[in-house]
């Protein structure tokens, strides 16, 4: 049997990996358009940082991803942030977000009444949803996120604490951004209990039919969220799942930057791309792996799949990652970042045979774009041709503590969207990620992009630089010069999951399963952008090959 993967992503290697080894007897080939593994995730170390240009951790409570770094034998290494208040930004003032909340909605009165972020209006109209009906949904049971909490919570609650912590996750417009296939929990509490406050206020007294666990709590970290009905554990389960690797929780408990139990996210002290180097290091000697080949064409013949392969020096599969360091005015050091290891080596194979490749079995693991090389005829992937990408640059700038005079509160702050600035969040790595930082330095993690805002595509590297440094001073009020920056910009890489996408995916894997057998389609346009939504697909994928007879 000949399978053919198309995606050198975290999703298409752990397909390749668990079918490996699941089915020796088959041959397994994996393309990668890139010159080197990982798609979004890469880690620099810089000097003695280690340093994400793209996801900086993942949802713990999603365990797929776990259970696969323990399978590569890197448990030991894993560590959970450091939990600490998190801050909004709204228009000039910095604001603690409301305790007793649940993503931003309040369950509890005291602290949502003493909250500075909201005026009094806007909790005196976010409380009047304790008298709202459930809302109209569509057709096909949907809304977006804006016009649904506009309508339970108010314009104010939705501007200043909703749409910081949810838009920020999908980097789009909120007011397009399907609520069924983000948060569904959310239309599930609302039809329970009539409207939001009584559902989160229900859940957060620990009724468990309401669908919401501690999982779904606290402030938004950027990387990956909470989505409850997509594999998210219970707190029961997560913590006898936790329970299951003592040994592997004492060793975090005692390193530092790790906090056991305590954080939401989970990181590995050399950084998420040591999971990719791990699985390419472990692949099966049945998978044969390529990076710098493009899959130009992928063609159904006769019960077989011909595969049109090219040589490659472009980025990845129509998403482009690019990262640069820019140094400072202040920069003394030599700051020459490196890869952790994810890139080919003389051991993987770089070039392909002219001729099409032939499978039985194809995988495709990759962003909604590169459909516009395949099936070009055919109209039942248009849905996937005209799936929304949203952009942004990932800037991480690093300061000496010693002279670095701005307020370093918390983990971080989100910046509320009509803010007169196209930065939408800052994370303070050092208190966040401790073991990414040398004690003496300070580095911010600063999300720069705004649905309507160009700057990502239209400004290079140092005016991006520029501009991030500038506005993380005025708005942290520091005057600190970083040592060092790196800027990373990712352009048309999000995958918008707008109103209707769980109708538009449901047609497209209808069609395929119709007219093209045993082609596979997984990754972020479909069952969530996360890192362990996509080990979540790959793996259950492979269980249901394993399976068929």
């Amino acid at each position: 049997m000949n399978v053919t993967i198309v995606g050198g992503g975290l999703t298409g290697l752990t397909a390749a990996y668990y079918l490996g080894h699941a089915k020796p007897e088959w041959n397994i080939t994996l393309y990668e358009q890139a010159p080197r593994f990982g798609g979004k995730i890469q880690t620099q170390r810089v000097d003695d940082f280690v340093v994400e240009l793209g996801p900086d951790s993942y949802l713990g409570r999603k365990t797929e991803m776990t259970d696969l770094v323990h399978d590569l034998g890197l448990g030991d290494t894993l560590v959970s942030n450091e939990t600490g208040q998190a801050f909004v930004y709204d228009e000039g003032s910095i604001h603690p977000i409301p305790g007793g909340s649940i993503m931003g909605i309040p369950t509890e009165m005291m602290p949502f009444v003493k909250a500075t972020l909201i005026s009094w209006s806007g909790k005196l109209r976010a409380g009047l949803d304790y008298f709202k009906k459930p809302y109209e949904l569509d057709e096909n049971g949907d809304v977006s996120i804006g016009h649904f909490f506009q309508y339970h919570l108010g314009q104010e609650m939705m501007d200043k604490l909703i749409e910081p912590l949810l838009a920020g996750i999908y980097g789009g417009d909120i007011y397009k951004i399907s609520l069924l296939s983000t948060f569904p929990h959310f239309i599930q509490v609302e039809q329970k209990y009539g409207n939001m406050v009584k559902g989160m206020m229900a859940a957060k007294m620990g009724h468990s039919k309401a669908g919401v666990s501690k999982a779904a709590k606290g402030a938004v970290a950027e990387g990956d969220v909470p989505r409850a009905g997509k594999g998210i554990m219970t707190d029961r389960q997560f913590e006898s799942h936790e329970a299951k690797s003592t040994k592997a929780q004492a060793d975090m408990a005692s390193r530092k930057g790790t906090a056991a139990q305590s954080g939401m996210f989970r990181q590995l002290t050399g950084g998420l791309e040591s999971v990719i180097t791990a699985i390419v290091d472990a692949m099966p000697s049945n998978v044969h792996l390529y990076t710098g080949t493009l899959v130009s064409n992928i063609r159904y013949i006769e019960g077989m799949y011909a595969i049109d392969v090219v040589n490659s020096g472009n980025d990845a599969c129509g998403c482009q990652s690019n990262s640069n360091s820019i140094k400072t005015d202040s920069i003394n050091a030599d700051n020459k970042g490196e890869a952790s290891g994810s890139t080919t080596d003389s051991a993987i194979e770089i070039l392909l045979d002219k001729a099409p490749a032939i499978a039985d079995h194809v995988i495709i693991a990759t962003p909604p774009a590169t459909y516009t090389q395949w099936f070009k005829d055919d109209p039942g992937f248009d849905f996937l041709r005209s799936m929304e990408q949203s952009s942004c640059a990932i800037a991480i700038m690093a300061f000496d503590k010693s002279t670095f005079d701005g307020d370093l509160k918390g983990s971080g702050l989100l910046i509320t969207r009509k803010t007169d600035t196209p930065l939408t969040a800052c994370t303070i790595l050092n208190q966040k990620w401790p073991q990414t930082t040398p004690d003496d330095k300070v580095v911010l993690r600063v999300f720069i992009g705004k649905p309507g805002n160009d700057v990502v595509e239209q400004y290079s590297d140092e005016e991006l630089s520029e501009l991030a440094v500038e506005e993380i001073q005025h708005i942290m009020r520091f005057s600190a010069k970083p040592e060092w920056v790196r800027i990373n910009r990712l352009i048309h890489c999000m995958p918008q999951y707008n109103v209707g996408h769980r109708a538009g995916i449901k047609a497209v894997r209808e069609h395929v399963a119709e007219n093209y057998p045993n082609l596979h389609l997984i990754g972020t346009p479909f069952d969530g952008i996360g890192i362990p939504d996509g080990v979540k697909q790959a793996k259950e994928l492979v269980q249901t090959l394993v399976n068929e007879k």
